[in-house]
């Protein structure tokens, strides 16, 4: 398969001729570009190093520490280091903190790329204004150094969008900014005054300045992983609670967004222009294209499985009860609307700056759900284990998450079960590739993890359909591994493929084999009980549930970490939503003849001898499926349900054994 790897496009659309200006310089046309950056290891700041590095640039990042920048820079995929020189310093410190020896590296540099600066809208104005004011002042000086001493060529400076230094007046001065005294808006009142301070210094000493106003940021394609979790981030946590039930503001509203990969191509094509002519480019769709913040609220309900907002009131009301008592007793923030605008902005020079890009402006609806499913997870998220594997790859396939490892050969594709995702099956994934060097990726089923809703109408029917477009994406032999019911929806998927080149490996299958237990009587209740009884379920009581079926585990997961895990992520309604789905559809019989493995007896023999099933014999919920095809090789284990979690070297064992036999 081809892993789906975020591009840097138009790369070659950048002027490559020779310029007066590098000749003014003191360079030749063959020397790479020297770039000095602050925010490297921002949200933005990563993208843009890892778009940048797979070019020819020289990059001189500052950073209070080396150590920490070179480690989150290489979680996040960047990994030519050779191109990269670590300046240690301060944007709140007098003269940035730079050595006698630092300072000279940095008046090498050709570009200036100023990203840096916390993104904290809670931010205090004494904070705020050290960080943001001080940094404006000292990159400026550095800037005003370098162009009087040798010329600089670029100084590129990311502000956010609701600056309105971009706009003059009728005397052609920039407009002001009215002082603003509570702490709420400090944060963007001090990026706003840095704005206006560089644009005024970069007029007054004539450097190229151009100044790039991103929108709310989201996560980047394919994956719409969104680390920052403000903006956006603050709405859904708002709608996770139940908490947003009208509309603010109304249909003449808007949140524009932008995704961090479409801002690090800006950034790195202005970079890289020759002759830049300097403007404002806020990084935004125009309004009357972008949905307004009726019909996001409702795409955003649809992802989260709550209920839509209804009705819509005035915006300065919903401000005042925020302000008045709102934030404490809810625990959201102020800040979670103040993003929201009713104004357009001027796209025009970004319009003009993308047709020389050669790009198009991408629709966010598109990668929304990823960016909703990532944020609605990531805000429940228990962390993992520190046994547990930190060295996979995010990626996604068809509309579902995956993480894991490239390799060599067959890849595995693996599904967990009910109550997981694919973080659980880390362990079992990175033995895998340990013992078969083999590229292994791990999937979320649709509404688990980080993986969207299916769009069916149906429980099992939308995870099959979900899984057969991820297979169409795999190119080739594979092995595709199921657990629990995600064995029964990878088998179903694997049929109706009709692909010959993928074997199949079953743990622990559970389709219309379960014992009589107390679910079957959830089961009969309508959907939002159900739902509510697993979030409702304690921490106590799923840890003696997985107590009672684990036996003796490896030592990544425990059942205690198990239990806490599941009852985080269980408060996402998205999630114990399609378990729920899922449970009802095992138990309540009205599915019909899919839910058999009576499919399985028809299944030519000579697919079924290369089909494994590894069954735990002490799983009190489930008995081995009767109808399973008797040619099928099976292989128990003195385990419970869930031994692909707490057993994993012992099942890395056996998938690589019967791998092996393949051969």
């Amino acid at each position: 398969m081809n892993v789906h790897k975020i591009q840097v496009s138009n790369e070659e659309n950048t002027a490559s001729n020779s310029t007066n200006l590098n000749q003014v310089m003191g360079k030749s046309d063959m020397e790479p570009t020297v770039i000095f950056m602050t925010g490297s290891t921002g949200f933005i700041g990563k993208e843009t190093v890892k778009q940048l590095t797979q070019g020819d640039a020289q990059l001189l990042l500052l950073v209070r520490s080396e150590q920490r920048a070179r480690t989150v820079l290489k979680a996040y995929g960047v990994k030519n280091f050779d191109q990269i020189t670590f300046i240690t310093g301060d944007l709140s410190i007098s003269g940035l903190g730079l050595t006698a020896a630092d300072r000279e590296r940095v008046i090498e540099a050709d570009v200036i790329i100023h990203a840096g600066g916390t993104m904290d809208v809670t931010l205090e104005r004494k904070v705020a204004k050290q960080i943001f004011m001080n940094g404006a002042r000292e990159v400026a000086q550095i800037a005003q150094e370098i162009h009087h001493t040798r010329g600089l060529r670029h100084f590129i400076h990311v502000v956010g969008y609701m600056s309105p230094y971009g706009e003059r007046n009728e005397q052609g001065n920039y407009l002001q900014v009215e002082h603003v005294d509570n702490n709420e808006s400090a944060y963007e009142e001090m990026k706003f005054h840095a704005d206006l301070l560089i644009r005024e210094h970069a007029e007054q000493h004539n450097y190229p300045l151009s100044v790039v106003n991103p929108s709310t940021v989201v996560g980047p394609r394919p994956t719409g992983e969104t680390e920052q979790t403000g903006g956006i981030g603050l709405l859904i946590q708002a709608m996770q609670k139940r908490l947003m039930p009208v509309v603010p503001g109304g249909a003449s509203y808007w949140l524009p967004l932008v995704e961090n990969d479409v801002v690090a191509q800006t950034l790195v094509f202005l970079s890289r222009e020759a002759d830049p002519a300097g403007g404002t480019y806020p990084l935004l769709a125009r309004k009357e294209d972008s949905p307004n913040i009726k019909e996001l609220l409702h795409l955003l309900a649809h992802d989260l499985d709550v209920p839509k907002p209804k009705g819509a009131v005035p915006l300065p009301w919903i401000q005042w009860a925020m302000k008045s008592g709102g934030t404490r007793l809810t625990g959201v923030p102020a800040e979670s609307i103040a993003f929201i605008t009713d104004r357009s902005f001027p796209v025009e020079e970004t319009e003009a700056l993308f047709t020389r890009m050669g790009q198009s402006w991408p629709d966010i609806r598109e990668q929304l759900p990823l960016v909703t499913a990532d944020l609605d997870y990531r805000l429940r998220y228990t962390p993992l284990p520190e046994e547990v594997p930190a060295d996979y790859i995010r990626s996604r396939s068809g509309n579902m998450a995956m993480l894991g490892w490239e390799g060599e050969g067959e890849p595995w594709i693996i599904v967990h079960g009910l109550l997981q995702s694919a973080d659980e099956m880390l362990p079992l994934g990175q033995q895998l590739r340990e013992r078969t060097g083999n590229p292994v990726w791990l999937m979320d089923l649709a509404g688990f993890g980080r993986s969207p809703v299916h769009q069916g109408d149906e429980a099992f029917e939308g995870q099959v359909d979900a899984l057969l477009k991820t297979l169409g994406e795999f190119e080739g032999p594979a092995k595709l591994v199921g657990h629990s019911i995600g064995a029964a929806i990878a088998a179903t998927a694997l049929i109706r493929s009709g692909r010959t080149d993928i074997r199949l490996v079953l743990l622990q299958p559970v389709a219309n084999n379960s014992n009589p237990n107390v679910l079957k009587w959830f089961s009969r209740l309508p959907r939002g009980v159900m739902r509510s009884l697993l979030r409702f379920r304690s921490e106590t009581n799923w840890n003696q549930m997985f107590s009672a079926y684990s036996g003796a585990g490896d030592s990544s997961f425990t059942t205690h970490t198990i239990a806490k895990r599941i009852r985080s992520s269980l408060q996402s309604p998205r999630i114990a939503g399609a378990n729920a789905d899922l449970l009802r559809w095992i138990h309540s019989g009205k599915q019909g003849s899919v839910r058999s493995f009576s499919w399985m007896k028809e299944w030519a023999d000579d697919h079924a001898k290369n089909t494994l099933v590894v069954w735990g014999k002490e799983d009190r919920e489930y008995y081995y499926p009767r109808d399973m095809n008797s040619q099928v090789q099976r292989i128990d284990v003195p385990y419970g349900h869930y031994f692909p979690t707490f057993q994993y070297k012992e099942t890395a064992s056996i998938l690589a054994k019967w791998s092996d036999t393949l051969k």
